[in-house]
């Protein structure tokens, strides 16, 4: 499955040099006055640059070879920001209902007094107020399962003071409350998740399990609470990759340099050495962000396997040779 929100460290900042070293690639190839760009790349395939050993060396564009790899089995979704304003009406409620139950306990149990010390509270009077004390408990009780009913159980544990702090730090910015979906199923009630990519990733605790199946995606989901920086960029309905470890098994795969990387035309892409020489672009399809670079793991979809010889530190001059000097533009 194509992963749209990848982001890396890419190597298309060094665009403008690789242009300028396109546009000087006679002088690294030959002395010959009449070398051109179509003497250093011929018509070929796209996504392939056929140019020999000696001229990548020169250019400096050096090949690194992937290593086998393992890392944890993870869980890949989405995480997404939710609209907290029924949450803060919700809320109102519940204060405005425990008030008004509290003011009609009072007056049931005055009643009450009144009428065993001298009977000067009459019997419709002390019925009226118990029946007000009962009404009041129902609506806050009500009020209350609304959070459960509407957003999930997990958020419905929380106390009346802790979903008052939540809504007011969602209000300044200081947190946000998500919703994570996961492709292989529902992640458990317990946990806990990264949200966002590379160094940027923050963790968070599960609260449990979302009210209602997400309507496009037809999964079900869990809540949690972000706080922090990443928090205050993630605006209502933003979506950010989600990932999970599993507890036991294992990935294969290779990890892949940050210097490798490139993002063009919505994807990730490296270049890969072929067989016969030259280089091929292969795009990455499921890739995950390490300390040590980006997880690729096995499988007949995803390009790489150990052994493989991957362009490193000139990565955006092939790029720049292969779109015939063009650098690559934000629409691409």
């Amino acid at each position: 499955m194509k992963t749209p929100f990848l982001a890396a460290g890419s190597a298309l900042s060094g665009a403008a040099l690789a242009s300028a070293l396109f546009l000087a690639w006679p002088a690294l190839t030959s002395d010959a006055d009449d070398a051109s760009p179509s003497a250093i790349a011929p018509a070929t395939p796209e996504g392939v640059v056929a140019i020999d050993p000696a001229q990548a060396s020169r250019a400096g564009i050096h090949a690194v070879t992937l290593i086998p790899a393992q890392t944890s089995a993870a869980r890949h979704g989405l995480a997404r920001a939710l609209d907290v304003s029924a949450l803060s009406a919700i809320q109102s409620e519940i204060v405005s209902a425990r008030a008004a139950l509290t003011a009609s306990q009072e007056d049931d149990a005055r009643q009450r007094a009144l009428a065993a010390a001298d009977q000067s509270a009459s019997t419709k009077a002390v019925e009226s107020a118990h029946a007000q004390a009962l009404a009041d408990r129902a609506r806050l009780t009500a009020a209350m399962q609304r959070v459960g009913l509407e957003y999930g159980p997990g958020l419905a544990r929380l106390s009346s003071a802790a979903l008052g702090d939540l809504v007011r730090a969602v209000a300044a910015g200081r947190a946000s409350l998500i919703r994570l979906d996961f492709a292989d199923g529902a992640a458990p009630d317990t946990g806990v998740a990264r949200i966002g990519e590379g160094a940027a990733a923050m963790p968070v605790r599960l609260l449990g399990p979302a009210a209602a199946a997400d309507t496009r995606l037809q999964s079900a989901g869990s809540l949690a609470i972000l706080y922090g920086a990443l928090a205050r960029e993630l605006g209502t309905g933003r979506v950010l990759p989600a990932s999970m470890a599993q507890m036991q098994g294992k990935e294969s795969g290779v990890i892949v340099p940050r210097a490798a990387l490139l993002r063009y035309r919505g994807g990730l892409w490296v270049y890969r050495a072929e067989p016969g020489g030259g280089w091929r672009r292969v795009e990455l399809t499921d890739a995950r962000a390490q300390a040590d670079g980006w997880f690729v793991r096995d499988g007949p979809n995803n390009g790489l396997k150990p052994g493989d010889r991957v362009a490193a530190d000139g990565a955006a001059v092939l790029l720049s040779i292969e779109r015939g000097g063009e650098p690559a533009g934000e629409d691409d």
